[in-house]
C-alpha cells in the first residue's frame, strides 16, 4: 500500500499564493505508522490528548509520559489517507525507535501493527515569514500555535515539489528553529528532558497537547493533580540575552544561586529557550555565562513571572 501522506488531496488543485511562505524539510524527524482496527482506541488509552480529533486534515500534538506523569516522547498524530483505520506520527527521528517500542510493550494483544515509515516520509514545516497564521497550504495546521504554520508528512521525494507547488521560498532549518524561539515552543530533542521534566512544566498542556477531559492516559492521575493545584514550580520561558551567547546547558543564576538551564538557543535574534524556577526569578537580574537574560512570558502562557497561573479565559 502506498503512503503518500497527509498532503494528498484536493489541495494542490486549489492552492493560494503564498507569498512570504518559507518552507523547510525538518531532517531530523521521523515518521510511524500505527495501524489495525483498534489502532485510535490503543493511542486513546495512552497519549495525553484526544486521538479522535486527528481526522481528516486535523492533526493533534501529543505526548506519552511515564506513569509518574514525566516527559517521555511527544509527536503529531495525523490521520493517514491511504487507510481509514491507521494514523501517522511525527515524531523526533532519533527517538523513533524508543517511541515504537514503547508503544509495542503496551500493545499487548490489541489488534494493531506499528512501523517506522522514517525512511520513506519527511516532515516538512510552513510558516509565513510574517508571523501571520498560515490558513491553506498542504498538510494540516500546526495544532499548537497558530503562528507556527503547517506540518506535511508526505513521501520523501516529495519534498521539493510541494514547497514548489505552495510558491514557498525554501528555508534552513535553523530558519524553522528561530520561528519556534521566536514563539517560546519548545522541541523535545533539544529542551524536554525525558523522565526528569514534567509535561506543565514545558507547556505541553498551553499548546494544545493535554486534553484533561478524555478519559484516561499515561501519567494522568499526577498531571492533573499538578494542573489542580497549580503547583508548578518551573516553566520553559523565552528570553532575551545581552552579551555572550550562552551553550545550551549553561547554568542561569540569580542572587548567588542556581534558577534554571539554558536550552535552545538563537544566535542571530539573541534569544534563548531556558527551563526557570519562577519563585526564584521575579525581580532578580539573571546571568548565564558572560551575558544577562531577560525572561519573556508569551502571550498564549497565562502565568505571572511569580509563578501563579492567570485565569483562563474560559474560566477554567
Amino acid at each position: 500500500m502506498a503512503h503518500a501522506g497527509p498532503t494528498s488531496g484536493a489541495w494542490n488543485e486549489t492552492r493560494q499564493d503564498m507569498t512570504g511562505a518559507l518552507a523547510s524539510a525538518l531532517s531530523k524527524r521521523g515518521v510511524l505508522r500505527v495501524a489495525g482496527p483498534e489502532a485510535r482506541s490503543f493511542l486513546q488509552g495512552l497519549v495525553t490528548n484526544n486521538v479522535d480529533l486527528a481526522t481528516g486534515m486535523t492533526a493533534i500534538y501529543a505526548a506519552l509520559l511515564t506513569p509518574q506523569g514525566k516527559f517521555l516522547l511527544d509527536f503529531f498524530i495525523a490521520a493517514d489517507p491511504a487507510d481509514k483505520d491507521a494514523v501517522l506520527l511525527d515524531c523526533d527521528g532519533a527517538r523513533a525507535e524508543a517511541l515504537m517500542k514503547r508503544l509495542t510493550m503496551y500493545k499487548l494483544r490489541a489488534k494493531v501493527t506499528i512501523e517506522d515509515l522514517s525512511e520513506k516520509l519527511a516532515v516538512l514545516a510552513l510558516w509565513n515569514e510574517d508571523g501571520s497564521p498560515l490558513t491553506e497550504g498542504p498538510g494540516f495546521a500546526d495544532p499548537r500555535l497558530p503562528g507556527m504554520g503547517r506540518r506535511a508528512i508526505l513521501a520523501s521525494g516529495e519534498v521539493g515539489k510541494a514547497i514548489s507547488a505552495a510558491k514557498a521560498r525554501e528555508a534552513g532549518e535553523d530558519e524553522y528553529h528561530r520561528l519556534r524561539i521566536m514563539h517560546g515552543v519548545g522541541d523535545a530533542a533539544q529542551d524536554f528532558e525525558p523522565d526528569r521534566t514534567f509535561p506543565l512544566e514545558v507547556n505541553i498542556a498551553e499548546l494544545n497537547g493535554i486534553d484533561f477531559h478524555k478519559g484516561c492516559f499515561v501519567g494522568q492521575e499526577v498531571t492533573s493533580r499538578t494542573k489542580r493545584r497549580g503547583s508548578v514550580r518551573k516553566r520553559l520561558l523565552p528570553a532575551h540575552v545581552e552579551g555572550d551567547m550562552p551553550p545550551h546547558g549553561t547554568q542561569v543564576k540569580g542572587v548567588a544561586r542556581e534558577v534554571g538551564t539554558i536550552l535552545s538557543g538563537d544566535a542571530e535574534t539573541s534569544r534563548v529557550l531556558a527551563l526557570l524556577r519562577l519563585d526564584l526569578i521575579r525581580g532578580s537580574v539573571l546571568e548565564a555565562g558572560y551575558a544577562e537574560i531577560r525572561p519573556e512570558v508569551p502571550s498564549w502562557l497565562h502565568i505571572d513571572l511569580d509563578g501563579s497561573e492567570e485565569e483562563a479565559a474560559d474560566g477554567e
